[in-house]
């Protein structure tokens, strides 16, 4: 293994400190270990020596003449040998592997200490990072609560300029709280990034700490195990044997090779801490209430409006007179270019009569690229939807058309994510609630097969498709009425009307429990009359789902 491929290994290490802190003690430990088995083989040896000398002096005194002297000789000098033997284990082997480990237990208690202070450190950061971000994430919130209640205040009747004016002031406070909580959240996460590299060396230099002490153990156990093996041979020639069959380990043991095993001991850690990338907090809600104050969102709506006998004609033109389900790449780059709603709604139109007929048509990433542009073309595409619904009973031709309107529904939920966008989302399962497909004579309807998207359930969604209602209850025109009063009157019977609508539609998707806790929240909010909202509030607890 290079050094490449340790640093990248490295990182894997990382947030894993105990395992980390426990290999050190281990590999202490085996240091020890060696220690006392070189002592315990020193006095063996030694007890192995004295018992000799009892023999050879058994053997002097002993009444045996032949050989007497050579087997006594013999003896003195196998005595000397281990006498030897046992002194360089007392004193030169012992004495080296003591230092080494006296070096180590240094080295290993600052490791220890350090990687402890360290992982104390990364605690205090991520604590700091959750902190910074929880902040962050509830003034955001607020500061939408905040924009609901200034849009509120700016269209209701019923609600004097002075209290108006105060509540945008309180929204420009929280706005301007937001603003600090979200730079003081990316200095945080600044900060926390450069910790995470500091983090990374420090873990770095330990573990390269670690790989050394590693080899200096295996150096010196080679070098004291070939000095023992080297002097024991001189001892008896027997043992030459199993001294060479050691020797022959010894030489054949790959030091890399160890060191690399004692590196990846341990699997792969399921989780590291790594750095993070700053993200602005971003909701349906909040993209929602900002369309709103920059009239984005009305714009939108009167486009759709201003369009819609011509949507009618497009469809009359491109579907029921000619059936159109495919679009010239040269044709398709001049509608493109043209850059017009007509346009556009005309590309969207053939689209979904091909997708109506089960075609696929050639220019889906096309279309898919028309998508992502903006929410007037996302909105397109589901007025294309209602309307060849409508002018089709709402009813799908075939199983296979069914699957592709499915499938094609999906990806718009799924942009629809991708960009927070509320208005194409609540357009999709307004339609889904009635289009169908014959199944065992039965009607099936699409909204069965979207309910289970989890972002049709979050609250984020749930609620500004509430406050879209709300808005366009607010700000409908209210005409041939003169008193105050009776305009009052006839805005609250608007937002009744239009809650009462995006209601029963959630309710295809949600709890009833949910939609019921805005639905109070809201009409308590706009100070709706209690008779009509306990009637609401009745048919939302009375509703069933399909």
């Amino acid at each position: 293994m290079n050094q490449t491929q340790k640093l990248a290994y490295y990182p894997n290490l990382l947030g894993q400190s105990e395992r980390i802190i426990s290999q050190n003690i281990e590999s202490k430990r085996g240091l020890e270990e060696y220690l006392a088995i070189l002592q315990e083989r020193a006095n063996i040896e030694d007890q192995y020596a004295k018992s000799l000398h009892k023999l050879s002096q058994q053997i002097d005194r002993s009444s045996i003449t032949y050989l007497r002297e050579q087997l006594v000789n013999q003896l003195r000098d196998k005595i000397e040998r281990l006498e030897n033997f046992v002194e360089l284990i007392r004193t030169e082997i012992v004495e080296q592997v003591k230092e080494i480990l006296q070096d180590q237990n240094q080295i290993s208690k600052k490791i220890i200490d350090e990687m402890k202070g360290l992982e104390w450190d990364l605690q205090d950061k991520q604590d700091d990072l959750m902190g910074g971000k929880l902040d962050y994430k509830l003034q955001a919130r607020e500061l939408e609560q905040s924009g609901i209640s200034d849009m509120i205040y700016q269209y209701s009747l019923d609600i004097s300029e002075d209290k108006a004016i105060k509540q945008a002031s309180k929204t420009q406070q929280i706005q301007s709280e937001c603003i600090k909580l979200e730079r003081e959240f990316e200095i945080i996460v600044l900060s926390y990034n450069e910790f995470i590299d500091v983090y990374k060396t420090k873990m770095e230099s330990y573990l390269s700490q670690m790989e050394q002490q590693e080899q200096q153990k295996l150096l010196v156990q080679k070098d004291t195990l070939m000095k023992l093996f080297l002097f024991e041979s001189s001892i008896s020639k027997q043992s030459l044997q199993d001294t060479e069959k050691l020797n022959d380990q010894i030489r054949k043991t790959n030091l890399q090779d160890v060191i690399e095993t004692f590196i990846k001991k341990y699997q792969r850690p399921q989780e590291a801490p790594r750095q993070l990338e700053f993200r602005p907090y971003s909701s349906f809600l909040g993209k929602t209430i900002d369309s709103m104050k920059s009239q984005e969102y009305q714009k939108l709506k009167d486009i759709i409006k201003a369009h819609n006998d011509t949507f009618y004609n497009i469809y009359e033109d491109c579907v029921k007179k000619n059936n159109l389900q495919t679009i010239e790449e040269q044709e398709l780059t001049h509608l493109i270019n043209r850059n017009s709603v007509q346009a556009i709604y005309k590309i969207m139109q053939i689209h979904i009569n091909c997708v109506w007929n089960a075609n696929e048509i050639q220019n889906n990433e096309t279309i898919i690229g028309l998508l992502r542009q903006s929410t007037l073309n996302r909105l397109l595409w589901c007025q294309a939807l209602e309307i060849q619904g409508n002018k089709s009973n709402y009813k799908v031709p075939s199983n296979d058309a069914y699957e592709q309107i499915v499938k094609w529904s999906q990806k718009m939920i799924n942009l629809c994510l991708e960009f927070q966008d509320a208005s194409p989302l609540r357009k999709l399962i307004t339609v889904s609630s009635i289009i169908n497909v014959a199944v065992q004579n039965k009607k099936h309807f699409l909204m069965y097969n979207i309910k289970e998207n989890k972002v049709l359930q979050t609250a984020d969604f749930i609620e500004a498709s509430v406050v879209q209602a709300i808005y366009d209850a607010l700000v409908e025109e209210i005409k041939e009425v003169t008193t105050l009063e009776e305009r009052i009157r006839r805005q609250k019977i608007n937002i009744l009307t239009q809650l009462s609508k995006i209601c029963f539609t959630l309710l295809q998707f949600n709890p009833i429990s949910v939609i019921k806790m805005y639905a109070e929240n809201y009409l308590k909010q706009l100070s709706v009359a209690n008779d009509a909202t306990e009637n609401l509030l009745f048919q939302i607890e009375s509703f069933e789902q399909f």
